[in-house]
């Protein structure tokens, strides 16, 4: 249970729901305690008699922040802060894990390897619908976790040729489609995301710091602008013992 120096309450004459009160209690307290790892936060029964509520608030509360990345739960053990291991929330924007992992106060760190235009290979032709003398930006981008690398991502995408971007200005933000969106216009709005379990090839290992063969969690986006226009596709390769993505299924 994470430890609190101060215990603010609710304010039951304040126009905001009390869900969202408990919530940003709860964040805060979250983000004030980066470091101490592996304890949960209160459980329901606690904050119910903490905050003097219904359980219905809490469970809301305790929803978004799961839903938002901030928390994960674990069946029978309870909901943990996201600190050491990332949690990537179904909602995260397309090019936004930097910024969220940041937003956690974890010390994330993102380095452009390579910014180069390439023929396309048979793959990308059936998913993009090119021809093999078509040529894709491709972008390689590094995402580190306290030094340690996370995340190794290859991002293609069929533009004018016109366009010519370079490692520093990629460097420079956070997210391509930003700087596709502000410098050129073109507004990447949607991603259809595959995910299945693999082994890391060489190359992967190499990378991500672990050995060939090892779990990768990888995702595969397709990538569609603004009037629905498959434009790009992306592979991102996870380490799985660093990982975990979250996401939540009704009835």
């Amino acid at each position: 249970m994470v430890k609190h120096a101060t215990k603010p309450a609710i304010d039951r004459n304040s126009s905001v729901p009390l869900y969202k009160q408990i919530k940003e209690i709860l964040l805060k307290e979250i983000q004030a305690a980066v470091g101490e790892t592996g304890r949960p936060i209160s459980t329901e029964y606690e904050l119910v008699e903490r905050f003097h509520v219904s359980r219905a608030p809490v469970r809301q509360a305790l929803k978004e922040l799961a839903d938002e990345g901030y928390v994960y739960r674990e069946r029978a053990k309870g909901t943990f802060p996201v600190q050491e291991l990332p949690v990537r929330p179904p909602g995260l924007e397309l090019g936004g894990l930097v910024r969220f992992l940041r937003d956690q106060g974890l010390n994330c760190t993102s380095k452009i390897l390579s910014v180069d235009r390439v023929l396309s290979t048979e793959k990308l032709c059936v998913i993009l619908g090119l021809k093999p003398n078509d040529k894709v930006l491709r972008i390689s981008r590094l995402i580190t976790l306290k030094r340690n690398p996370l995340v190794w991502t290859q991002t293609y995408l069929y533009i004018s040729e016109d366009i010519q971007l370079n490692k520093q200005e990629v460097e420079k933000v956070d997210s391509v489609f930003l700087l596709l969106e502000n410098e050129q216009g073109i507004f990447i709005s949607r991603g259809d995301h595959q995910i299945c379990a693999s082994g890391a090839t060489s190359m992967e290992a190499e990378l991500l710091g672990i050995k060939t063969g090892d779990p990768v969690l990888v995702i595969e986006t397709k990538l569609y602008t603004r009037n629905d226009k498959l434009i790009g596709w992306r592979r991102a390769i996870h380490r799985a013992d660093e990982y975990k993505f979250s996401f939540t299924v009704n009835r």
